[in-house]
């Protein structure tokens, strides 16, 4: 791996863990052990890194985002879409921790965080509408609306509430935030109740954590 490369994920280890705001350059150079000066030969302080690590942030939510085969997923496959959201915001969740905050130290990051929001919100309404269409998701076009806020919310914010309320690692906070959006996507799903509880026992067991690990049977990641 380059040294730029180790540089951007130290960084963004540090700034997820700790808070951008409490972690300086001179701090990622100490845990990368090179000086100050080959940090800055490769990045002119942290504006630049926060810069570059929106860029790495737009081109994985780029992936995710595609529409391909969206309205061909079945009810695992749902669970697994929604996941690789939770998943891909928890590793640059610090984008999401004091949002205002953030913006007004680096008003660049402004505008990409506003479009993979929007693109995220977009992508869900899609999601969930072809779903109705085909009677698998219960819910009216109101109650769809209301279904896209709450999953955004939840995938952009779980990771905060639970580590100002809670002691669970990381990939604990991605299983919560998995169970709070199907607690409110599975009693709307039509499906007959032993699927539904192979659903829950997946979520129960964690065997879907496992599985997620994996690539994407969908192609999506």
């Amino acid at each position: 791996m380059k040294t730029a490369q180790k540089i951007l994920l130290t960084a963004l280890t540090l700034f997820n863990e700790h808070g951008e705001n409490t972690v300086t350059s001179v701090d990622i150079a100490i845990e990368l052990d090179i000086s100050p000066g080959n940090l800055y030969y490769h990045f002119k302080g942290k504006d630049s890194l926060v810069n570059a690590l929106m860029k790495m942030h737009e081109q994985q939510m780029q992936k995710i985002l595609s529409r391909e085969k969206l309205d061909t997923l079945h009810p695992e496959e749902i669970m697994y879409y929604l996941y690789l959201f939770i998943d891909s915001i928890h590793v640059f969740r610090f984008f999401y921790r004091s949002p205002a905050d953030l913006a007004e130290k680096y008003p660049s990051i402004l505008r990409p965080r506003q479009h993979i929001l929007s693109s995220l919100n977009k992508q869900l309404a899609f999601l969930f509408e072809s779903l109705s269409k085909r009677d698998i998701l219960i819910a009216s076009k109101a109650d769809r609306a209301l279904m896209v806020d709450l999953m955004s919310l939840i995938i952009t914010q779980s990771c905060q509430f639970d580590e100002l309320n809670s002691h669970m690692d990381s990939t604990m906070q991605r299983y919560h935030a998995l169970s709070l959006m199907m607690v409110s996507v599975l009693p709307r799903l039509a499906l007959s109740d032993e699927q539904k509880q192979q659903l829950e026992q997946m979520l129960d067991s964690h065997d879907f954590m496992r599985d997620a690990s994996t690539p994407s049977p969908l192609d999506f990641a």
